[in-house]
């Protein structure tokens, strides 16, 4: 299973960035950035079929489709915030960490506000 390479690289990753971190601080940070790409592109081909899947669902649901494609960006989005977040955070810079975190809230908030509109043009169209 794929999810066994991906934690056996995370490991030997691990154990490299703390055996180099005592002398060499920089290159543990380039070796955990190094294995956070190497895991994001090994997943990467499973968002296509994510993706996949959702268009199948508003087709078979009649869904307006972009709505779909809010959601899917959204997931991306959170996704790429916490990566971002947590590369900063293991470069002991947590201050930074906390403005990507904040940085992806206000975007995710933007991106849903259409479909926050469009449940709310709904409800009060139940209502009247």
């Amino acid at each position: 299973m794929d999810i066994f390479r991906i934690v056996a690289l995370g490991f030997v990753a691990a154990v490299m960035a703390l055996l180099v971190r005592q002398h060499r601080p920089e290159i543990a940070i380039q070796i955990s950035l190094a294995a956070a790409l190497v895991i994001f592109f090994y997943v990467a081909p499973y968002f296509l079929g994510i993706v996949q899947m959702f268009e199948d669902l508003a087709e078979n649901l009649s869904v307006d489709v972009r709505f779909f494609d809010i959601v899917i960006k959204i997931i991306g989005v959170a996704y790429i915030t916490q990566l971002g977040a947590e590369l900063c955070r293991d470069a002991g810079e947590g201050a930074i960490a906390a403005k990507i975190e904040l940085a992806g809230k206000v975007i995710l908030i933007v991106m849903a506000m259409p479909i926050v509109y469009s449940l709310i043009s709904m409800v009060t169209g139940l209502l009247t």
